[in-house]
């Protein structure tokens, strides 16, 4: 078996299609952040072609739960992928994907239906945007306070990383994790159960903060004035999260290629130290 997550920029793409049609044990993994892109558009047009691919396979599609109900998920389970799926999604895309291509896409009811999942969309955007604000932010002083000048110009230059560093590459991820689950007693697991901590999403999702960082740094620590791009690299991040829970990601994107591999590589050292 092979459950792929897949980036938004593959969902039209051959290389999915030849995916899905090469096994019927290959799956194509959706997050949420799928739908948040395609909705974004306010086009039927648009969602007509991304169901291209993945109507013709709905048996073999797996769409996830929101981000904020995967982090509720116990870290002990021990079936945490199928913890993080929705129910019913093979008779959901069937429905979804005869009423836009037949007559019925033209009903007010569907009509009405379709400008929610918009709104909701477009909703979601002030809001992602002042993240990207806060982090892009947080950026040059994280780097400061984590790295040596020496330190520094290894990560620029690419080259083997010392033993000191992974120390505080893991030890900022144990502190971002720290933040996030404080913020909702719910995502709390910090204290009891920390041996259990690199299966949460939220611990995963800090470990790829950083190695955002890293990547930041890499490419010259460039302040990003376009809001904008940062948010996309944050939604590429998610896609790198997400990933890191199934068989890997399709993605056309390098630098989501690039931290879902580097998280990929940082949660196989935890595992094995």
């Amino acid at each position: 078996m092979q459950r792929l997550v897949i980036d938004s920029n593959m969902l039209q793409s051959e290389k999915l299609r030849r995916f899905l049609d090469a096994s019927v044990a290959n799956f194509a993994v959706l997050p949420d952040f799928a739908w948040f892109e395609l909705y974004k558009q306010k086009s039927v047009e648009a969602i007509v072609a991304a169901l291209s691919v993945i109507g013709d396979f709905p048996e073999q599609i797996i769409v996830l739960k929101s981000g904020s109900e995967i982090a509720q998920i116990d870290p002990r389970t021990s079936m945490m992928t199928t913890a993080m799926q929705r129910t019913d999604v093979a008779r959901d895309i069937r429905e979804m994907v005869a009423i836009l291509n037949g007559p019925d896409r033209n009903k007010p009811e569907i009509s009405a239906q379709l400008e929610r999942l918009w709104s909701g969309a477009v909703n979601l955007l002030p809001g992602m945007l002042e993240g990207a604000q806060d982090i892009m932010t947080s950026l040059p002083e994280m780097a400061e306070q984590m790295f040596a000048p020496q330190q520094l110009r290894i990560i620029r230059m690419n080259t083997r990383y010392p033993e000191d560093m992974f120390s505080s590459i893991f030890g900022a991820a144990d502190q971002i994790w720290e933040t996030l689950s404080s913020v909702d007693s719910r995502h709390n697991w910090t204290s009891e159960f920390d041996e259990f901590k690199n299966h949460t999403y939220l611990y995963r999702y800090a470990l790829a903060i950083v190695i955002y960082l890293l990547w930041w740094i890499k490419n010259g620590s460039q302040n990003q004035k376009r809001l904008d791009r940062v948010r996309n690299d944050l939604i590429d991040l998610s896609f790198a999260v997400y990933g890191t829970y199934f068989e890997g990601l399709m993605t056309a994107d390098k630098n989501a290629e690039w931290m879902h591999q580097n998280l990929y590589l940082a949660l196989d050292a935890i595992d094995n130290a």
